[in-house]
């Protein structure tokens, strides 16, 4: 899911398979959220559940790249029987590479495997409330957890909105810490 959000959130050509170690070598590109900002979206490996500790030895250059993030996005598969099990693995590793702390936004991917037709076309009509400023508050419901489906570019436009808002209080905090 994630290779797919970076497409469609970039236009990158890349491989988007369904199959374990489809993204072995990250990949950036220059994803536009709004008018006023461009930023860069990498692509990194999936984490593994009860990945054997050789093998995440052989990851951690690549998995260090985080550490350089302002902002992790963390993609689940929510169909996938073992959403949570899977989520907890990538907390589990984030925390064992010492970046626990780092921002972090969750994304609930492939939504239209699991919602019906009346949840998602429900979804859409608040999205575009949101898109139409009538909900922009951070403190409102929509600012938790995001539903999308990064295949079908549904929520797309609400992430795009959500990380426009996290950088901008990152660069905020950073340029006026307290």
């Amino acid at each position: 899911g994630k290779s797919t959000l970076m497409k469609a959130m970039t236009g990158a050509n890349v491989s988007v398979n369904d199959r374990l170690f489809e993204s072995l070598d990250p990949i950036t590109r220059r994803c536009r959220l709004n008018a006023d900002l461009t930023v860069l979206l990498t692509d990194t490996v999936g984490f593994i559940q009860k990945l054997p500790t050789q093998l995440i030895a052989a990851f951690r250059a690549t998995l260090e790249e985080l550490g350089d993030a302002d902002l992790l996005l963390h993609v689940v598969d929510i169909s996938h029987s073992e959403a949570p099990e899977q989520s907890q693995s990538v907390e589990s590793t984030l925390e064992g590479l010492g970046l626990i702390n780092c921002p972090r936004l969750t994304v609930f991917n492939k939504i239209d495997r699991v919602a019906g037709p009346e949840f998602i076309a429900g979804s859409l009509k608040s999205s575009q409330a949101i898109l139409n400023g009538q909900d922009t508050d951070p403190s409102a419901d929509w600012y938790g957890d995001l539903l999308i489906s990064a295949e079908l570019g549904f929520g797309l436009e609400e992430l795009r909105t959500r990380l426009a808002y996290e950088i901008g209080s990152y660069v905020k905090r950073i340029n006026n810490p307290t």
